[in-house]
């Protein structure tokens, strides 16, 4: 399900992802620089930040990330991954500096493992399903894409416990009260709501999040989802009500929302 309104995706069991305009950004008028990506259908998730100066960076980095995936399919190794994330390493301007964190769930033995790209400070965890015990985390580093010549390396983490929850999420996350992965272990849906009611009243950066159970996913679901990595004009408008009040407070399957590109656009919305 998916409430463009609210930025947010909400597949029960499954999946949740959200994606909220820090406050200083409202007030100052300047774009989102987090991006999100989700394609249930791949098993591909990634989440994006970029600078202040183009915030649009990210967005520009993961459409070339779900182009790639839609016109040749996932990658099935570390030795695909990493081509995959050179190509669109290498058509990144310098000045359009961002952070990648970006996940493939793939089969592996008997189980589930997950390929792990991460660059920058945004970070990827794999949470254990009973007690919110953080299994494994990426480091934060400079390399940012528009900054660093290549990626860094591809990593494989077999997912040892069923039902364990993947936590990507950009550093804004760090803003929001609370411990997202024993409060959301098990229940990935509910990031958006764990999100809206941790952010009232306070102050808080860019969040874009996506929480999920790898082995809960539909890979028969159809769409690329792109959210977020918005220009200040862009922002403004949806945050002034143009853009947001045009949209209905609504939660509809995702592909009951593709008709409706122009309207999903005012929210830096796109489904491929």
């Amino acid at each position: 399900m998916l409430n463009p309104y609210r930025r947010t995706i909400r597949l029960p069991g499954r999946l949740g992802a959200s994606l909220v305009t820090g406050t200083e950004k409202i007030r100052c008028g300047y774009g989102n620089g987090d991006c999100l990506l989700v394609d249930c259908h791949h098993r591909i998730f990634a989440v994006a930040d970029a600078s202040e100066r183009f915030p649009q960076a990210s967005r520009l980095l993961v459409e070339r990330l779900a182009g790639e995936i839609r016109d040749n399919g996932p990658p099935q190794n570390e030795t695909e991954f990493s081509a995959l994330l050179q190509r669109i390493w290498a058509r990144q301007k310098f000045i359009h500096r961002t952070t990648l964190s970006c996940v493939a769930v793939i089969n592996h033995g008997a189980g589930q493992a997950v390929m792990v790209a991460n660059n920058g400070d945004s970070s990827v965890r794999i949470v254990a399903p009973d007690n919110g015990r953080i299994l494994y985390r990426t480091g934060a580093d400079m390399n940012f894409a528009g900054r660093s010549r290549l990626p860094n390396p591809v990593v494989t983490r077999d997912i040892e416990h069923s039902g364990a929850t993947l936590l990507l999420a950009s550093d804004g996350i760090a803003d929001v009260r609370g411990n997202p992965c024993g409060d959301l272990s098990g229940r990935p849906h509910r990031l958006g709501d764990w999100i809206a009611e941790r952010t009232v009243r306070t102050e808080f950066d860019d969040i874009g999040a996506i929480a999920l159970t790898p082995s809960a996913i539909d890979d028969t679901a159809k769409g690329i989802i792109i959210m977020g990595g918005t220009r200040p004009g862009e922002e403004t408008s949806f945050a002034g009500g143009k853009g947001r009040n045009a949209l209905p407070d609504r939660w509809d399957d995702i592909p009951a929302w593709k008709p409706f590109a122009e309207l999903l656009s005012g929210a830096g919305i796109q489904i491929i």
